[in-house]
């Protein structure tokens, strides 16, 4: 896992994600391989969250059953975080979660990113909700999020594993006019630059590659949950203290300190 510093953290949208017509605002299919989920990510080491902070979340043009589903999913990283999590209906919050019912994927700012650079009311978070509650979606959920807590994408792990095609690469993306440089969305990022655990292919924020892309000739498919590398790194990032623990006397005695005296 790695978070980065001293990178933009303006989102971009990969071709999973419709992209804006220029003329009209309207969403367009795009036909391209499928990278899933968010942009390519990176996030400053200064837009992690204060320690121990209370980080509200304002969900946006969502049904009842879209909002459970969003906070069920985002709760999933609870546990191994230091903040509180604190939802409401109000469209102040610091991360701002918009539902888009038409697409698959998403996008995310970074950390406080979107707070400090996106206007307020407007959405730092988008989440598509084509097909429904799936898994897909749940992974989704917990892959935005993943960004919205400072997390970058694993895929460009300066250690990852992956035998990437750059030419072949190259060829498809100038071939289907994709948003973004190979290099942007798959060259691993400089070890110099990074805070980094050990590189995770089971990680929530590595994309799905296709095979066409890889020298092996085989897929690497995306996660749909929390992966033991992603618990821990949340835990290295926003560590909860242990509860201290008693000295051994204090169970013998049943919380009562013994008497000196006879």
């Amino acid at each position: 896992m790695i978070v980065m510093t001293g990178i933009n953290t303006q989102p971009f949208i990969p071709p999973s994600y419709a992209q804006p017509n220029d003329d009209t605002g309207q969403k367009q299919p795009v036909d391209a391989p499928v990278l899933s989920r968010s942009k390519r990510g990176v996030a400053l080491k200064t837009a992690l969250w204060p320690q121990f902070s209370t980080v509200r979340i304002s969900l946006m043009g969502m049904t009842k059953e879209q909002e459970k589903f969003t906070k069920d999913n985002i709760n999933k990283w609870a546990p191994y975080i230091n903040l509180k999590l604190e939802f409401t209906k109000e469209l102040d919050g610091d991360i701002r979660i918009k539902a888009d019912n038409d697409v698959s994927g998403g996008y995310s700012y970074f950390g406080t990113a979107g707070k400090q650079t996106v206007g307020a009311g407007e959405p730092t978070m988008e989440i598509g909700f084509k097909g429904g509650f799936n898994e897909f979606n749940a992974g989704t959920v917990l892959h935005e999020f993943g960004h919205a807590l400072g997390l970058v994408h694993e895929h460009q792990h300066p250690d990852n594993t992956l035998d990437l095609d750059f030419d072949r690469i190259r060829t498809i993306y100038a071939a289907t006019n994709q948003p973004g440089s190979v290099d942007e969305n798959f060259a691993p990022v400089d070890s110099r630059d990074v805070v980094s655990s050990a590189y995770d292919q089971a990680s929530i924020m590595h994309y799905s590659i296709p095979e066409t892309y890889l020298n092996s000739g085989h897929r690497v498919e995306e996660g749909n949950e929390l992966s033991e590398g992603d618990k821990q790194f949340a835990r290295e990032l926003y560590p909860i203290p242990r509860p201290p623990v008693p000295p051994r006397w204090w169970n013998l005695y049943n919380g009562h300190v013994p008497s000196s005296r006879a």
